[in-house]
């Protein structure tokens, strides 16, 4: 798939980055993602998302769907060029799960949407204290595992909750643009503080 000029004009901020370039924008604008999580807490990622140009996005929220049309709606008139939809209607393969955890009823919602899809690659963030974020770039089959999982028992919401979701979304970003040549699964904890990266076997 090769940029249109409108496209290299539109996307320019983003394919003058060093390891992204216009492969690391084709790669994007062909990606197929989903995105799931309390409302308030992907209302940003989706923007992000869409205004990168991220190809297709199927977005599924906790407590239902209703309210969603508008975010669809809004996401549409950000970017003409992405598909929105809502996640239910999107099965199959994707690219990637970018999965915002800020309660258990997020976290349930996340389950329910990816257990069924083949992922190519995860980011799960989880906003209770202290902040974490699961990188993995491997192939896998329903829900992810480990530190920053969707296992049970979320916790009190982080301060930095906002800040969580959004460092998620730009490693989602990373790992669709391709941005480092073989990446290594990671777990990233964030305390109010300081943050720390462990790389995982």
């Amino acid at each position: 798939m090769s940029l249109t000029d409108a496209q290299i004009e539109r996307y320019s901020r983003q394919i003058i980055v060093p390891r992204i370039g216009g492969l690391g924008q084709e790669r994007l604008l062909a990606a197929r993602t989903v995105l799931a999580g309390d409302a308030r807490d992907i209302e940003a990622p989706l923007a992000y998302l869409v205004g990168a140009g991220v190809g297709a996005i199927g977005v599924r929220v906790s407590g239902g769907q209703s309210g969603l049309a508008g975010e669809i709606a809004a996401a549409r008139e950000l970017n003409a060029g992405v598909s929105v939809t809502v996640a239910d209607e999107s099965k199959g393969r994707v690219d990637l799960a970018l999965l915002i955890v800020g309660s258990e009823a997020a976290r349930k919602a996340a389950d329910e949407i990816v257990s069924d899809r083949e992922v190519r690659a995860w980011v799960v963030a989880r906003l209770d204290a202290p902040g974490k974020i699961a990188v993995i770039p491997g192939g896998a089959t329903g829900a992810p595992s480990g530190d920053a999982s969707m296992h049970p028992g979320v916790g009190s919401r982080s301060e930095a909750a906002e800040f969580i979701a959004m460092l998620a979304t730009a490693e989602a970003f990373k790992l669709i643009a391709g941005y480092a040549e073989n990446p290594s699964p990671a777990i990233i904890e964030f305390d109010g503080y300081q943050t720390r990266v462990r790389l995982q076997p």
